[in-house]
């Protein structure tokens, strides 16, 4: 076994907790969400929001696992380093599950948040399961710009 890769896969999960407190931005509603990327969306309707939701996360690989009310939950698996990094050593696998929440804000607003968690699956009694705080930031902020542009009709 290469031991080199898995403390490279340590190391750079290790970085991403410690460079993650500094990363809390968001896009659009300023520093009031603690989601790791969300977005505001005016004069729209409930309907192009949940569509542009929808859309955007599926062409993004996720399939919708849940929608309970005004939350959806999307799930995507991650590879092989994904589960180095993110699992134990009985995974099944792991995967990349978005959780988002839409608020209503009145008058054709919306706040849309999103929260991203690495859940481990499978028959272990100690399941990973880690929000991420830094890693593929950059990435979820482009998808709520998507699910913006569309809900609003530009």
């Amino acid at each position: 076994m290469k031991l080199l890769p898995i403390l490279s896969a340590c190391a750079l999960a290790a970085a991403s907790l410690t460079l993650g407190t500094s990363c809390r931005g968001t896009v659009g509603i300023g520093s009031n969400s603690n989601a790791f990327a969300s977005t505001e969306i005016h004069n729209s309707s409930r309907r192009n929001v949940d569509s542009a939701i929808r859309s955007v996360f599926r062409e993004d690989g996720f399939s919708l696992v849940s929608q309970t009310g005004n939350t959806y939950q999307f799930q995507k698996w991650g590879g092989r380093s994904t589960e180095v990094v993110y699992g134990t050593w009985f995974t099944d696998g792991v995967a990349v599950e978005p959780e988002v929440e839409l608020v209503v804000l009145g008058n054709g607003s919306y706040a849309v948040l999103c929260d991203v968690y690495m859940r481990e699956h499978g028959s272990s009694l100690m399941k990973a399961n880690h929000r991420l705080v830094a890693s593929g930031k950059l990435a979820y902020n482009g998808m709520m710009k998507k699910v913006k542009k569309r809900a609003e009709g530009k």
